[in-house]
């Protein structure tokens, strides 16, 4: 099953945010959010979470899945709504998260998009707390947070979109919430965008086969939904398989032109709308999708 419209998945996880800003609230005794998302995404997260009357106290951890402007947006709204929170990521995550210029960069690029979607009204301005965007605590691959319950979250540096990407694991759910270190589904859970993995495309692959080793019943993505049962290690498979074809295509479409902006011009047309999401615009994933078919050529 693809679950596209957020709602609870079992007692102990609910799909919060929206379809293509996902974030994940784990319970056991204490809780834990899974994903940054972006400012705009907050009116929603408001609403939902209102409904699930949680004692705020209990809401102690957030899970940085990596630092790109679209993965931290909302914190600043997750730390105001539970004071006592933590956010937690990767060494390289609090490393880029620490410049300050990243830090503006970031806000800047959710305010623009809270005033495009029309909620500048409705969510805090990340210009006026970038600071609120950083990391509060580092966690190492392999290491693990008790929630109690039988709830133990475990983390692993998947690097490869990014050099930060931290995946969450709790094996007593068979969650993974592998960040964006998957293509995600387009209008069929079989169906698949190409991969984005800009940082290292051979890390990017490593990662992948790294998440298919996984006992997967809930595959929560950052973006699109969840996969459940049967479909969420099957897609793995497929993200492992189409990422491996995607190499090749780039690769002979290279050795004809030997014009790389020619192939990261034919790529981004036929990827922008596979992505569907506003705001990774044509320049924008231009500029991904060059230093992914750079890394490619160059590791050939």
């Amino acid at each position: 099953m693809w679950m596209q419209k957020p709602g609870r998945i079992n007692e102990n996880i609910h799909f919060l945010g929206t379809h293509q800003l996902c974030f994940y609230l784990v319970r056991g005794n204490d809780s834990m959010i899974v994903g940054g998302g972006m400012s705009h995404a907050t009116p929603f997260l408001d609403e939902q979470l209102d409904k699930l009357e949680l004692d705020v106290s209990t809401v102690k951890y957030l899970v940085l899945t990596h630092s790109h402007f679209d993965h931290c947006g909302a914190l600043p709204y997750f730390r105001s709504r539970f004071p006592g929170l933590r956010v937690v990521g990767s060494a390289a995550a609090a490393e880029v998260l620490s410049k300050q210029k990243v830090l503006d960069y970031n806000a800047r690029m959710n305010d623009a998009m809270s005033q495009q979607q029309g909620a500048w009204d409705r969510c805090l301005h990340l210009c006026d707390c970038a600071d609120g965007l950083m990391v509060d605590d580092i966690i190492r691959d392999g290491e693990a947070i008790d929630l109690g319950r039988g709830i133990r979250a475990e983390f692993y540096e998947m690097p490869g979109h990014s050099r930060c990407c931290l995946a969450t694991y709790i094996p007593a759910l068979r969650a993974l919430f592998p960040t964006d270190t998957t293509p995600h589904p387009v209008r069929d859970w079989r169906e698949l965008s190409y991969p984005s993995a800009q940082f290292d495309f051979d890390a990017y692959l490593a990662s992948l086969s790294r998440l298919n080793t996984f006992d997967v019943d809930i595959l929560g993505l950052d973006h699109y939904g969840v996969l459940l049962g049967d479909q969420a290690p099957e897609f793995l498979q497929l993200a492992l398989q189409r990422s491996v074809a995607f190499r090749s295509l780039v690769l002979e479409r290279y050795r004809d032109s030997e014009n790389l902006d020619a192939v990261a011009e034919q790529v981004t047309t036929e990827a922008l709308p596979m992505i569907g999401l506003p705001f990774i615009t044509r320049d924008l994933l231009f500029v991904i999708t060059r230093a992914m078919i750079k890394n490619i050529v160059a590791s050939e």
